[in-house]
């Protein structure tokens, strides 16, 4: 999505601009122009790959274009290129951009990646809908429908069918990709080795115990860069459901009652649709705590966040709002794990205690680090330098935020490559800053982000552009077609190199940098 978005936002800037009149895109392979923009709409006529067409209007996923033969029709944005349009270039090209107009309350901001994946296991009860939430939700976390895997009622109608599918996941899932596992159904209890097991039952009544979602979690996380869980399923009887609402706990006889929780590591977020001993309820729609939890991410409610890059906790608080907006009150959700891990790289517009600052911002970006990456920065010199350890081999970059915005410290170019060699000391500009030290596997562009020439240090405002641009510049990398559409486990060792997300990263608060 960050080209429609950029693409966008190019538009309208120079929207008085001849360019304005002449936007052009590349058609990366072969595809059909179709006459609406749906996937099932009637096909006009077939376009080849590296077609150019030009842009006539965006509406979602989808780009209007005129083909050759004054032809248009809609095409895929997935299905575009438009990084060589005359106004993404000139957009790149500009060093001071006026503030980004107005937006929707939460936009998700990353093309699908084939890296990123989803298995939806809804047991029973109102599958389809859950389906289709969890679905629409793992799109927004930009995962391709080619890498949702959810199995047929059949197939998951013993818990042989969720265990044969979630090791058939862990086998998809490459080094350091992201994932998100969804469950729903009837809760029950289990009783094993004299401990009561939160336990979800398929349609035939054996039940399948969390302790085993928990397991395969736990090896999940151990490969996946960014591991979410969501479960939307009773953990016990709690208050009788209100009018219109059934409720997602079956009692069963059970001694020594010790529920397990799910663990969760930095790079893991688990959110349950209740407290333990609570009930989950649901209507004709499905799980309510999956409706809320959709309507957050999708922008149907509004999703804020003080840093701006919305986290696992501004999710649940969001969707704790829309749950308690119904009657009765009944259901709480609780959190585990990272509760600043962002879902997806989307934009929040602050929160109620004001605009987001762009030091909050630089807090939430390290929130989002490998484990595996180990940064140490250290000030020096009286607070005028400072010494980064970290990974050689990788890139180096130290961002600088205040309250009038964001200095790129190093490297002083915006878009420049230079391998880290392990260790360096950087030169800090004056004043009260919070410093993030950044080592990434693979090189960022800050000049996407918003960044341009001011002296010494490449600067960048707190507008919309750059509180979109960078955090998508840091936590997705290069959305080029040759990353976004190649698996890990299928790229070469120079390719997994490039297109990584990886980066490991430490913050420090400089008081006095003269």
């Amino acid at each position: 999505m960050i080209h429609r978005l950029r693409f966008a936002l190019a538009l309208t800037l120079l929207v008085s601009s001849p360019l304005a009149s002449a936007q052009t895109a590349t058609v990366t392979h072969a595809t059909a122009l179709r006459e609406q923009p749906d996937a099932g709409a009637r096909s006009i006529i077939e376009m080849r790959r590296r077609a150019s067409v030009r842009v006539l209007e965006t509406r979602r996923d989808w780009i209007k274009v005129e083909a050759d033969g004054m032809r248009s029709g809609w095409i895929a944005e997935r299905d575009l290129d438009l990084s060589a349009s005359e106004a993404f270039t000139a957009l790149q090209a500009t060093a001071a951009m006026p503030a980004a107009p107005a937006l929707p309350n939460t936009q998700p901001r990353s093309l699908p990646r084939a890296t990123n994946h989803a298995l939806i296991l809804p047991l029973g009860g109102a599958s389809g809908p859950d389906a289709a939430s969890a679905t629409a939700i793992a799109r927004v976390m930009g995962v391709p429908d080619a890498n949702i895997q959810q199995p047929t009622a059949d197939a998951l109608a013993t818990p042989d069918g969720p265990r044969e599918a979630l090791a058939h996941f862990d086998g998809r899932i490459g080094h350091g990709d992201r994932a998100l596992l969804y469950i729903s159904g009837l809760g029950s209890q289990t009783s094993q080795g004299g401990q009561c097991v939160e336990s979800v039952l398929p349609p035939s009544g054996q039940a399948f115990g969390l302790d085993e979602l928990a397991r395969y979690a736990t090896t999940l996380a151990q490969k996946a860069g960014r591991l979410v869980v969501l479960t939307d399923t009773g953990r016990g009887e709690g208050l009788p459901p209100a009018a219109g609402l059934t409720g997602r706990f079956v009692a069963a006889p059970c001694r020594g009652d010790a529920p397990r929780a799910m663990p969760a590591g930095h790079n893991m977020l688990v959110i349950r649709a209740n407290r333990p001993g609570g009930n989950a309820f649901a209507d004709s729609r499905g799980g309510l705590a999956t409706q809320a939890l959709l309507a957050c991410l999708d922008g149907s409610a509004p999703l804020e966040s003080g840093s701006g890059l919305p986290g696992g906790e501004d999710w649940r608080r969001c969707a704790q709002k829309q749950l308690d907006a119904r009657p009765g009150k009944h259901q709480q959700l609780s959190l585990a794990g990272n509760p600043a891990l962002a879902p997806a790289p989307t934009r929040a517009p602050g929160s109620g205690a004001g605009p987001v600052r762009p030091a909050d911002l630089l807090q939430a970006l390290h929130a989002q680090r490998s484990e595996d990456r180990r940064v140490v920065a250290t000030p020096a010199g009286g607070a005028r330098r400072l010494s980064i350890s970290g990974p050689a081999g990788g890139y180096l970059y130290v961002l600088g935020a205040d309250d009038s915005g964001f200095t790129l410290v190093h490297p002083v170019a915006a878009a420049s490559l230079e391998r880290f060699g392990g260790q360096a000391t950087v030169a800090l500009p004056p004043g009260r800053q919070r410093i993030l030290a950044l080592v990434s596997e693979a090189p960022r562009n800050f000049l996407r982000a918003g960044f341009g020439g001011n002296g010494a240090f490449a600067t960048a405002p707190a507008h919309g552009r750059t509180l979109r641009g960078l955090p998508l510049e840091v936590i997705e990398g290069d959305n080029s077609p040759a990353c976004t559409r190649s698996e890990t486990r299928n790229m070469g060792m120079e390719q997994a190199r490039r297109c990584s997300t990886a980066f490991g990263s430490a913050i420090v608060d400089v008081r006095d940098g003269r």
